[in-house]
């Protein structure tokens, strides 16, 4: 796990340490201090730089609600919030979850929530785990934006610049109207990505390999399953689980996400080290993409994990980049030329853009941002060479 310093607060000296004891077996070189002063709590958190505040919490009247309060509208530290309780209930856990806590545990503490937990709170803060994969979420506002294609554009591009065995997956999270298969022409498959969330308390390295389809040009797949209702009664923790198994697994792991904002998808974007959200130059699209901005900002995700991507851009004397940038309240981190050509006959013939046309704006922007996310150098265009028998 990553080496962060972790506060752990409460004024029972003793079982302040029962706290640390617990997180100790769950990782021994986690970075852990005990404040049993609640009156210096914010003081100290604020000193030690924590990453983590773990606070002891058993009654809704508990002063150490006011504790979590205060370390919560700290300016300049912003620390995850878990709460660990002895008498665990659901109006305490309102009551801590509106005092500003992010994760919610019962002590004894088990050592796989807690795990989760802290993942779950490592990706929330931006806290990358760097020995496993980079998660890309891909999420637009509104349909038909591209939301498939780009997915599935740089999980190829990115599997070809990788080169390997394990250079990607993608995974296909749209329950209902999922189209990754379709976009990369694969004809049959197994399993699905509903397969994997049921399975995922066994899941292992070897059983999601089985379930995974592997594509000629490198990428792993996960597709949406055939039927709507079967993703109905996953948990949202098997899936974090799925997608942490991929981590493992794979360099780079892609999500393409369904428009709506339901349980399943805060899940993915929680595990997600970045989020590319994709915005076109249409004025329903920009006003959707900054409601969902705003939304994500309330969720507390940092502005280094999202992303804006324009896709389809062309020049306009309506709207500039600037005007949409300033309205989003985003940076543009990057820019897809339009071209329909290509994109229609890539997505027809289940093709990536590169493949239909390399010398194409569009393709050429992909595949930039391809070698980007591969950490490897950006291809140099082939230059094409003359003979007195032509081109060669």
């Amino acid at each position: 796990m990553p080496n962060v310093r972790i506060c752990v607060c409460h004024p029972n000296e003793q079982h302040c340490q029962e706290i640390i004891d617990s997180f100790k077996e769950q990782d021994p070189d986690l970075d852990l201090l005990a404040i049993t002063d609640l009156r210096r709590a914010s003081e100290m958190i604020k000193d030690e730089k924590a990453a983590i505040v773990v606070v002891g919490v058993d009654a809704p009247g508990d002063p150490t609600l006011r504790t979590i309060s205060s370390i919560d509208t700290l300016e300049e530290v912003d620390p995850g919030i878990a709460v660990v309780s002895q008498q665990p209930s659901q109006e305490l856990l309102v009551a801590c979850m509106r005092a500003g806590c992010d994760e919610f545990l019962e002590f004894p503490i088990d050592g796989k929530e807690l795990a989760d937990a802290l993942n779950r709170l490592y990706r929330k803060k931006g806290i990358v785990q760097q020995s496993q994969g980079q998660v890309t979420a891909i999420y637009s506002a509104k349909g038909g934006t591209g939301n498939t294609t780009v997915a599935a554009n740089l999980a190829s591009m990115v599997a070809a610049a990788l080169g390997g065995d394990s250079p990607c997956c993608l995974l296909d999270l749209n329950p209902q109207f999922g189209s990754v298969a379709l976009m990369l022409d694969i004809r049959e498959f197994s399993h699905s990505i509903a397969d994997a969330c049921h399975d995922a308390e066994r899941l292992d390295a070897s059983l999601l390999d089985s379930y995974l389809t592997r594509h000629d040009n490198g990428v792993a797949v996960l597709p949406a399953p055939l039927e709507l209702d079967e993703m109905s009664d996953v948990d949202p923790a098997n899936l974090m689980n799925v997608i942490q198994q991929c981590e493992d697994l794979f360099d780079n792991v892609f999500l393409d996400l369904p428009h709506s904002l339901d349980t399943m998808t805060i899940a993915a974007l929680d595990a997600a080290d970045q989020v590319f959200i994709l915005c076109d130059m249409m004025l329903p699209t920009i006003h959707n993409t900054k409601q969902v901005v705003e939304m994500f900002k309330e969720l507390e995700y940092k502005k280094t994990k999202l992303k804006l991507v324009i896709n389809r851009y062309y020049d306009s004397d309506e709207i500039s980049l600037q005007e949409i940038s300033e309205h989003i309240q985003l940076p543009v981190y990057w820019v897809i030329p339009y071209d329909s050509v290509v994109s229609i006959a890539a997505v027809n013939s289940g093709r990536t853009f590169k493949d239909v046309d390399e010398s194409s704006q569009a393709a050429k922007s992909l595949m930039a941002l391809s070698h980007e996310l591969a950490g490897v150098p950006a291809q140099q265009p082939r230059k094409k060479k003359f003979s007195l028998f032509g081109r060669k």
